[in-house]
């Protein structure tokens, strides 16, 4: 029997070394390390986790090395690859006993695994704790979260009453209806302050008892006072009441004030049992919004009150303007009563000197002679150029003149601005007038007073070119998008001060010598623009000319 045999019951794997030699193994060794085949190849088997850096012979150093180099009793954690290429954990110690040297490899694999379960174990042990305390926090904010979306819808459907309709007892309905469902309350009402009393004005349950006067007791009403809202089980319903309340009725009161002012109370009876606590936000919100709908009832009320008399005076205010557009246009027949006459006596001059000559030739008795034939076949066509001429003059004159075609109708804004110009070819004489005329589409206008806002234009770039030079020039540029139609109407007259540039569209403001110009004719050219949703400005440099831009939709109706 080998004296090394006892060591045969160690529970850890154990090898003797005397001399550096291994003389003894274990059965345990010799079962776990079975693929032992030499010391070096075993040896080489094992590592530390950590590098010798002042070692002068790194590559041969293993914990074996050191185990067996050891003058001392010695121990370190190493790790062992076995022959499938698994890794395992040992402490490895040694002790002696004279020439011997003893090594136990004691394997902590699983005393590792285990500390490594046991911390991961406590983290997640940590993790499921927060978790847990987390959970328990998102509860309590999912509870806190659907009694505030049951608040929210309340206040919501009561805010889109409010949005769609400015009927206060529709919106007193919605307010009721919302607290009688929340406390579950079998007589909800609204009652309005009176003196030391409220008068009930509307109720969603009894309707019978509208105008009933309410008294409460001094408590009470000093909770209603500092706007309080206020529970209590009471007996009866107001002191004034002849009948009682059956047991165990709740009275809540809840005051709706517009700051300091306060507006009426909401009274609702109940029998559930609550705290009313829970329930105070979404009751103040619920008196706030009714109570801004109340005074918004009342200032509606009192705005479409203004709003009539406002219409009222706007009418009359368009009679009137129409009335002012009419009186400008009257000037401005007179204005042109001169010019279309001159127009009208040189045709008839000629009509007239035609008619003698033609008397002449006819009185002869002689039969006409070819030459005579032709003389009276010329002065024909010359009196009908003439009346032509005349009946077109008096055609655009009689079209300018009515006064009752404002309806909108289709109209070519080039051929307007034609007509305009026959009926101011006075005013244009020795003035060169430049069309710049793009393909318009027909616009939707009022054309009697469009042509009144070309009138005026062309007649001012008149005036100024006269002023300024004896030949001017006047350019007319019409052009047009998908919306709108822009004219422009340029002169290279004397231009407009700059201290003047704010006021020519101020009514009664003229810069023309004192019977001349009404001071009417800008204002009314831009409010007729305005009333065509256009808009009409200018550019000006005194010495320069003036250039006026009217725009306005095509379609402006």
């Amino acid at each position: 029997m080998n004296k090394f045999d006892f060591f045969n019951n160690y529970s850890d794997a154990l090898c003797i070394f005397s001399d550096d030699k291994l003389i003894f193994k274990n059965k345990l060794f010799t079962s776990v390390f079975n693929d032992y085949n030499s010391p070096e190849k075993f040896k080489n088997r094992f590592n530390f986790n950590l590098c010798y850096l002042s070692s002068d012979n790194f590559s041969n150093q293993s914990p074996l090395d050191l185990v067996l180099n050891s003058k001392e009793n010695f121990h370190t954690f190493c790790t062992y690859q076995n022959s499938n290429g698994e890794y395992i954990y040992y402490y490895i110690y040694t002790f002696k006993y004279n020439n011997y040297k003893a090594v136990v490899f004691k394997d902590v694999t699983t005393q590792d695994n285990l500390e490594t379960l046991n911390r991961r174990y406590n983290q997640l042990k940590s993790s499921f704790d927060e978790l847990k305390e987390t959970q328990e926090q998102n509860n309590k904010l999912q509870e806190l979260s659907r009694a505030q979306v049951l608040k929210m819808g309340i206040i919501n459907r009561i805010s889109l009453v409010i949005r769609e309709t400015n009927d206060i007892q529709s919106v007193l309905n919605s307010a009721l209806e919302e607290i009688n469902n929340l406390l579950g309350s079998f007589k909800t009402y609204f009652a309005t302050k009176e003196k030391n009393s409220f008068i009930l004005r509307y109720s969603i349950n009894e309707k019978q008892t509208l105008n009933t006067k309410i008294e409460y007791e001094e408590e009470v009403l000093n909770q209603i006072k500092n706007k309080n809202i206020t529970e209590s089980v009471c007996l009866k319903e107001y002191l004034n009441s002849d009948s009682i309340l059956p047991k165990g009725v709740k009275r809540i009161i809840i005051p709706v004030y517009n700051k300091n002012k306060l507006l009426g109370i909401i009274v609702t009876l109940t029998k559930q049992r609550y705290n009313i606590e829970d329930n105070k936000e979404v009751l103040q919100s619920i008196s706030v919004q009714l109570a801004s709908s109340i005074i918004q009832a009342g200032l509606i009320e009192q705005l479409n009150k203004k709003n009539k008399k406002l219409q009222k005076t706007l009418n009359e205010l368009k009679e009137t303007q129409m009335q002012l557009i009419n009186t400008e246009k009257m000037a401005s027949i007179g204005q042109l009563i001169s010019g279309v006459a001159h127009e009208i006596n040189t045709p008839l001059a000629s009509i007239c000197s035609n008619n003698n000559l033609i008397n002449k030739i006819l009185s002869t008795e002689e039969a006409l002679s070819n030459s005579q034939k032709d003389i009276l076949k010329d002065l024909n066509a010359v009196d009908i150029e003439a009346a032509n001429r005349i009946s077109n003059m008096v055609k655009s004159l009689k079209r300018f003149i009515r006064l009752d075609e404002a309806e909108f109708q289709s109209a070519d804004i080039n051929k307007e601005i034609d007509l305009t110009l026959k009926l101011i070819a006075h005013e244009t004489n020795n003035i060169e007038i430049v069309r710049n005329y793009s393909e318009l589409p027909l616009v939707l206008c009022s054309v009697n007073m469009m042509n009144q806002v070309f009138m005026n234009l062309l007649v001012n770039a008149c005036h100024a070119v006269k002023e300024h030079k004896e030949n001017g020039i006047i350019t007319i540029t019409t052009s047009a998008d998908n919306k709108n139609l822009t004219v422009k109407i340029k002169d290279n007259g004397i231009g407009i001060d700059l201290k003047n540039q704010d006021k020519i569209f101020n009514a009664g403001f003229t810069t023309k010598k004192k019977g001349i110009g009404t001071g009417l004719g800008l204002s009314i050219t831009k409010k007729i623009v305005e009333l065509h949703k256009g808009n009409i400005s200018f550019t000006s440099k005194e010495n320069e000319g003036t250039e006026f831009t009217v725009t306005i939709p095509i379609n402006s109706v």
